[in-house]
């Protein structure tokens, strides 16, 4: 069965309007859990890596951005010792040139992003579907693989320039507009 998103949110609104953005950024990730990976995908019924991070930034802020795990990175979650009230992102960077997917990533390239739900505990979009894990564990994977991590706070600043130029939509999924109107 489908959520009914928009639904879901008319009913949901008093309730976030209680809750601090970090709070709603962990509720929408966590709003996300088991849904299945869709590569290059946003909304509330698939997303990859970055669209989970970016949705669940979009409907907690209320400001709209859609780029890369390295995008992320580089130019929204740029804050080095985050509050712990602050909206926070694990990411996974190449300690070389490696294959990732279909191209080679870069030595220093962010090649995955999980969002940070509490202490040591993740939100991780990954094939099959996303998931619950512990930080220690996918730095353990991802070390394997040729990967550190890093955690970032966001740079509010950043991500309200960019929204309100909105010179960051980085392939927006259409489909947005199907769970929440027009006003996406």
């Amino acid at each position: 069965m489908l959520l009914e998103w928009n639904i879901l949110m008319e009913t949901e609104k008093k309730q976030c309007g209680k809750m601090s953005e970090a709070d709603k950024f962990r509720y929408f990730l966590m709003l996300q859990y088991r849904s299945p990976y869709g590569w290059g995908k946003e909304n509330p019924m698939t997303a990859d890596c970055s669209g989970s991070v970016c949705l669940a930034l979009m409907m907690a802020t209320g400001l709209k951005v859609r780029t890369t795990a390295d995008g992320l990175l580089r130019k929204f979650f740029t804050v080095r010792s985050p509050g712990k009230d602050a909206l926070t992102a694990a990411f996974f960077i190449a300690r070389s040139d490696r294959r990732h997917g279909d191209r080679v990533a870069r030595k220093g390239e962010a090649v995955h992003v999980a969002g940070l739900l509490g202490e040591g505990v993740v939100f991780n979009c990954v094939e099959p579907c996303a998931e619950i894990r512990t930080l220690e564990s996918l730095r353990l994977e991802y070390g394997f693989r040729g990967c550190d991590v890093i955690i970032r706070g966001l740079d509010r600043e950043a991500l309200e320039k960019a929204s309100k130029e909105g010179n960051e939509l980085f392939g927006l999924d259409d489909e947005l507009k199907d769970y929440f109107g027009e006003d996406i």
